[in-house]
């Protein structure tokens, strides 16, 4: 759905990741404790560069992965939530790498693992959960980050010269190749406003995520330990429940306070459920997504294409990504 999804949080284990105000609409008690989540690089349009790939000359390989941005995502986020509050674990490892400059070839590496929990609630000021409403949310949330950020020159001695003064084990190794760990607590807030009936909705939220920036006090490895960015998000949406379908369309605008180029960070989306099955398609920073879900309990399962801006500007350089979640014993009772 475009990541356009500030306001339509409410109802899985994502909440807190966008709008803790939207658990102000949450009247159920219920666990999702199986929810593992893959993302690879989607390379189905560019499947000539590995056709009759080479295999013993190091440059006809080079050209062929030159600037193709390889990516690789495990996430897992397990969830309890209790009418307006919530509770989730998390543990998500990204890693991409880029081959670069064909001439004096550098290789850029990207790699973060983090694990912690988040913890929030909404609380109503005025109106009920199942029709229109004013909330407020907050979440705490406690991450240790590991990893590296880094670009090694292919050809130069910098890297090999790091590694031989000094390099006695795995740690020193890692420690050499920029490696660092840290860990932090962090803050969100945000406010949703409802107005409609159960099943007619027209909703529009704002989340601060990070707020004041979320820094990491460093517990091993040399470099420092890469902050988490405040960002202030805008979203909207309108949705209706109509029996034997249901749908719903939205438009979120962040990071707002990101000097960006507006378009990037414009996010639209739309999705149709049916029985069994769901449809979503969206458009951000000038790239498609789509996917589709098949539902019946105990098994969800959501398969998607989406892309990214690797680069600076608008629509500068895309990065084509796939994923895959699964959701198993997912269980929740309506409280009233």
């Amino acid at each position: 759905m475009g990541d356009a999804w500030t306001t339509l949080s409410m109802n899985d284990e994502m909440t807190l990741f966008y709008n803790p105000a939207s658990l102000g609409g949450s009247n159920v008690i219920g666990f999702n404790i199986l929810n593992p989540r893959v993302g690879v690089t989607n390379a189905l349009d560019e499947l000539d560069r590995f056709e009759d790939f080479p295999s013993g000359d190091a440059g006809a390989i080079a050209d062929r992965i030159l600037g193709f941005p390889v990516f690789i995502e495990a996430s897992a986020f397990p969830t309890i939530k209790m009418l307006n509050f919530q509770f989730s674990l998390f543990a998500t490892s990204k890693t991409s790498m880029t081959l670069r400059n064909k001439i004096h070839p550098s290789l850029e590496v990207d790699y973060r693992y983090d694990r912690g929990f988040v913890t929030g609630f909404g609380y109503n000021l005025w109106g009920s959960s199942k029709g229109s409403r004013l909330s407020l949310g907050y979440s705490l949330k406690y991450i240790r980050r590991e990893g590296l950020n880094n670009k090694f020159d292919l050809f130069g001695t910098g890297l090999l010269d790091d590694i031989s003064n000094g390099v006695e084990d795995t740690e020193g190794l890692r420690d050499a190749l920029g490696f660092a760990e840290g860990k932090g607590f962090g803050h969100d807030i945000g406010t949703e406003l409802v107005l409609g009936t159960e099943r007619t909705k027209f909703t529009t939220g704002l989340s601060i995520l990070n707020l004041t920036d979320m820094n990491f006090r460093k517990t091993g490895g040399d470099q420092d330990v890469p902050r988490q960015d405040m960002y202030v998000n805008f979203g909207t949406s309108f949705s209706q429940d109509l029996g034997l379908f249901d749908y719903a369309l939205s438009v979120d605008v962040k990071p707002l306070n990101s000097h960006i180029d507006f378009l990037r960070k414009l996010n639209v989306g739309a999705k149709l459920s049916l029985p069994l099955v769901g449809f979503y398609a969206g458009w951000s920073a000038g790239y498609i997504s789509y996917g589709a879900e098949f539902s019946l309990w105990p098994i969800n399962v959501l398969a998607g294409f989406y892309s990214v801006e690797l680069g600076s500007r608008y629509r500068e350089q895309e990065g084509k990504r796939a994923f895959i979640y699964f959701s198993l014993l997912d269980v929740e009772i309506d409280a009233f």
